[in-house]
């Protein structure tokens, strides 16, 4: 299992459309933060009014954006990639004549994608908070979104810092999502317009809430605040539960 989980970290991070990707990102957080310097200020897209930027705010602030482009784009690339793409190609079939249960093959490769997923974001955390501590206004106290409770430094990069768990959370409810929609639909382009369109479909048509698989901003700012925000959490979990389990049903009943 252990070997079956190695060789797919090092096919996800040898593959050089993958490292053309996270060049992308790094350059699309970096102009990010850019354009945060140049202005000074931002405007939250769900309330809160225009905020004067510093290093308290930047972390959580600057993800109003770029969560937005990781859970609509860059992670269903990353995903579709190692999924459909294998998938379609036929080279998954190599993999079930491995020495393994079937679902420890597929096991393997969604462990190896939530692994790259938690450095992305993990890396992405890292890079936002020495960016805002260098380059942003120093400041004392930070005001918690939605209220008018201002808090600590210690308080304000803990606050931060379980942001970028929470959004972990919801990127694996999308590994999962992404898996069984990947199963589904071989081709990866289409599998990537069907994860995109479905995405903004379940919560424009199910429920709101599901607003999670595509934009997930304000929910974890919502489950952030101290009475927190139940469907959050309802949703998040229900999504990577319900989507594992027709996953790996649908994967140990996939023809080879």
């Amino acid at each position: 299992m252990l070997g079956a989980w190695v060789s797919e970290m090092e096919r996800i991070w040898k593959s050089k459309s993958m490292l053309i990707l996270y060049l992308f990102f790094v350059l699309l957080l970096s102009a990010n933060l850019g354009g945060g310097v140049l202005s000074g200020s931002g405007n939250l897209r769900f309330g809160g009014g225009e905020i004067e930027l510093n290093n308290l705010n930047v972390p959580w602030y600057m993800m109003d954006g770029i969560s937005l482009v990781l859970t609509l784009v860059v992670l269903p690339v990353i995903y579709v990639h190692q999924l459909s793409g294998e998938i379609h190609s036929g080279a998954y079939r190599l993999y079930v004549l491995r020495p393994f249960p079937r679902f420890q093959i597929w096991l393997s490769k969604l462990l190896a994608l939530a692994a790259t997923t938690a450095i992305l974001i993990g890396f992405t955390f890292v890079f936002v908070m020495a960016a805002s501590w260098l380059l942003f206004p120093k400041a004392d106290i930070m005001t918690l979104y939605g209220s008018s409770e201002s808090v600590s430094v210690p308080h304000a990069i803990l606050y931060s810092f379980q942001f970028y768990i929470l959004f972990a959370l919801v990127s694996l409810s999308k590994l999962m999502f992404c898996s069984a929609v990947c199963l589904l639909i071989s081709r990866p382009l289409a599998a990537f317009i069907a994860i995109f369109v479905l995405s903004f479909l379940l919560y424009f048509k199910i429920a709101t809430n599901l607003v999670v698989l595509a934009d997930p901003f304000q929910k974890i700012l919502l489950a952030l605040r101290p009475e927190g925000y139940a469907p959050f959490w309802l949703y998040s979990l229900g999504i990577f539960i319900v989507c594992a389990f027709l996953s790996f049903v649908t994967w140990q009943r996939k023809m080879v």
